[in-house]
């Protein structure tokens, strides 16, 4: 006897759906606002994003919100058509209650006649395989249908992009993109499936990214097998394997392959960083395919593959062929350092450097720096000056508040690449308050103190680097710390050191904080940010107790002075000295040392002088003394305040929108500064501008 409240199993499955969705709170508004809005100015929505980020589910919750108004509803999947027109109007009318004959002219008008009375919603799925239809949906479907309906179109591809022939219709078409889950709704999606546990939903969120098909397959592995997400790692090739074969069957030409598997050795590529991993050309119609890929992403350097997927596919890579694996990253290194010696943009020096070490593949390294900050948070840094001398002094009061003993903080830090947690120890340094005068160093040293601030402007950390010269040569020698390292040195050994504050070749790193220890993200940003120092010809030296730290400082090349340790931190806290020395040819020699013991046996059998020889050897002094002007460098004295200001963060290689950003001013303002600089000083452009800033290197 059948009961009239009795649901049916659709009733069972769409509560089932709804019950597991998660988040898109905005793209739900937006389409609630587009139904009931008569007077719409979109008359397209277009969901589009890699496959697998959830655009069809997406398209569910759309029906589920029709079906609490008088909304017509029609879901057509693009990949049922094969191609074909008839079967699309035949589907079309099918669902509108007509004559599945019903002819082309009639079939828009009976459309339209119902939309005159209740809403429509035509919503069609799996665009990016529409093939010829392409055409057809924008010149003769979309056209002839009352502006009253509103189509939902979702694909892999941005409308916009496809249709970038007919730019008429971007102000027609609201684009929703969709990406992976942040960590909050990784939380709650975990939660849904019971799983509470912080240290498991953590590791998810490391291991996946938030993207929704990877956390779906691990969650179902997860509770399939009765395993906590953390302990499914023999699992791993599954969803490896999953994820790679749903990515490469969209990929049909052959001829891609090698150009994919050389892109997801790095994070970021452009066609001459590809062409020179893969040691072949690739042609601009090749390349133009690759970056059709709905897993391939612009960035402001270049393009990557979508983080998931890489994982995904060099992980399936390495394991299929390690060879061919090992012989990518090497020329990928072998890039990298080109692009981080030549002293000119291109891809950036710094972004170039980034690469390199990340690409190196040392655990600490990616962990550290990499692969634990929460992007979410939006932080940025820039050179302190006086407007931050009260927020900085707050900052050294809080440090003295809240850490005013010597307390040790562990963290945790995962290295993705071999799926590890790595346990460290951060202790606050209570002393640090008192050895360090804000004020002062900011009057003395201008630029010395870069700070860390999250989006409310807040201060999370900061770093300190001091020059080494004949005016900052008596405050150093007076301060704590650092007047260990001259008190070890003879008088020989420090006049070398001794040069004019424009040629400068000497720093002291004194200081790296963030406010929380515990805070990874910070810290990254920090020392990331410090990496770019290493793009100049100049000795660096620095001083820590911490052990975390020591470790990064030998990983990027930092060898332990033979000098007495100094215990200014306290007895039993002995703190050596670091020196890295990167003048003249040493960059080169570096970083060609660190590829050649970083990758073992995978390096070339070839002495390394010759190793070196396929990096690119920096301008010789006297080249850097001599740009091709053949001019007599000029001092940067010779410019204002603020075009001094843009010209330090120019020889970063830094483009003009990340400068403005730095200094809070117009992108037209610095074009303006830069203009001045090159006049004032003789030059050309900035490839002359970074020789003449190190004309004095040696």
């Amino acid at each position: 006897m059948t009961n009239n409240s009795q649901q049916t199993f659709a009733d069972k499955l769409r509560l089932a759906k709804q019950s597991q969705f998660v988040g898109r709170k905005k793209e739900l508004r937006l389409f609630k606002q587009a139904l009931t809005n008569d007077n719409r100015t979109s008359l397209v929505i277009n969901v589009h994003g890699q496959g697998g980020v959830g655009k069809s589910t997406l398209l569910d919750a759309f029906r589920y919100c029709t079906e609490e108004a008088d909304t017509c509803f029609i879901y057509i999947d693009i990949a049922d058509l094969n191609g074909s027109v008839e079967i699309f109007k035949s589907q079309l009318s099918s669902m509108l209650s007509a004559s599945p004959a019903i002819h082309n002219d009639d079939l828009f008008k009976h459309i339209n006649q119902i939309a005159a009375q209740k809403n429509i919603v035509i919503a069609i799925d799996t665009f990016e395989e529409s093939g010829d239809l392409n055409r057809w949906f924008r010149e003769a479907f979309l056209p002839r249908l009352a502006d009253s309906c509103l189509v939902v179109i979702a694909g892999r591809h941005s409308l916009t992009d496809l249709w970038q022939s007919q730019p008429e219709w971007r102000n027609l078409i609201q684009s929703l993109p969709l990406d992976n889950f942040n960590l909050e709704l990784t939380r709650h999606y975990l939660q849904l499936n019971g799983i509470n546990k912080q240290s498991t939903i953590e590791q998810a969120w490391r291991n996946t990214s938030g993207y929704p098909l990877a956390l779906s397959l691990s969650t179902n592995l997860a509770t399939n097998e009765n395993h906590a997400l953390e302990t499914t790692t023999q699992n791993d090739a599954d969803i490896v394997t999953t994820l790679t074969q749903r990515w490469l069957r969209e990929i049909p030409d052959a001829n891609l392959r090698p150009l994919i598997e050389a892109a997801c050795v790095v994070r970021i590529f452009n066609q001459n960083s590809l062409e020179n991993i893969c040691g072949k050309h690739i042609s601009e119609t090749e390349f133009h395919e690759l970056q059709a890929c709905s897993f391939i992403r612009k960035r402001r350097t270049g393009w990557s593959i979508h983080k998931i997927v890489r994982d995904a596919l060099e992980k399936e890579l390495s394991q299929r062929n390690p060879e061919r694996h090992s012989q990518l990253r090497m020329q990928a290194l072998t890039s990298f350092a080109h692009a981080a010696i030549k002293p000119s943009p291109g891809l950036e020096c710094i972004q170039a450097l980034h690469e390199f070490f990340y690409l190196l593949g040392d655990s600490l390294v990616r962990a550290a720096l990499y692969e634990n900050s929460d992007n979410s948070e939006k932080l940025y840094i820039e050179n302190a000056g006086s407007t931050d001398i009260a927020a900085l002094e707050s900052y050294m009061q809080d440090w003295r508040m809240e850490r005013g003993t010597l307390s040790n903080v562990d963290i945790e830090l995962f290295d993705k690449s071999r799926n590890k947690n790595i346990h460290q120890q951060i202790v606050s340094e209570p002393r640090e308050p008192e050895f360090i005068n804000i004020k002062e160093l900011l009057d003395l040293f201008p630029g010395s103190i870069r700070i860390l601030k999250d989006e409310k402007s807040i201060i999370k950390g900061l770093t300190i680097v001091l020059p080494i010269n004949t005016q900052s040569i008596n405050y150093l020698r007076s301060q704590p710390v650092i007047r260990n390292y001259f008190t070890a040195l003879t008088e020989q050994q420090i006049n070398p050191l001794l040069t004019t504050a424009d040629n400068t070749s000497n720093w002291f790193v004194r200081l790296i904080d963030t406010r929380d220890p515990s805070d990874n993200t910070s810290r990254s940003a920090l020392f990331r940010d410090l990496t770019s120092l290493l793009i100049r010809p100049a000795r660096f030296i620095t001083t820590t107790p911490l052990a975390l730290y020591q470790s990064l400082l030998t990983e990027f090349g930092f060898s332990k002075l033979d000098l007495p340790a100094h215990h200014d931190f306290g007895s039993d806290r002995p703190s050596p000295f670091f020196e890295l020395d990167l003048r003249g040819q040493r960059l080169s020699q570096h970083l060609g040392q660190l590829i050649k013991q970083h990758m073992g046996d995978s390096c070339p059998d070839l002495p390394l002088e010759s190793l070196l020889a396929t990096i690119p050897n920096q301008q010789s002094n006297s080249d850097l003394k001599h740009p091709q002007s053949k001019q007599t460098p000029i001092s940067l004295s010779a410019l204002s305040g603020r075009e001094h200001e843009v010209a330090l963060i120019a020889v970063e290689g830094l483009p003009n929108c990340s400068i403005a950003s730095r200094l809070e001013i117009s992108e037209v303002t610095v074009k303006k500064h830069m203009g001045q600089i090159f006049k004032k000083l003789g030059l050309r452009n900035r490839s002359e501008l970074i020789k003449h800033f190190w004309s004095h290197a040696d």
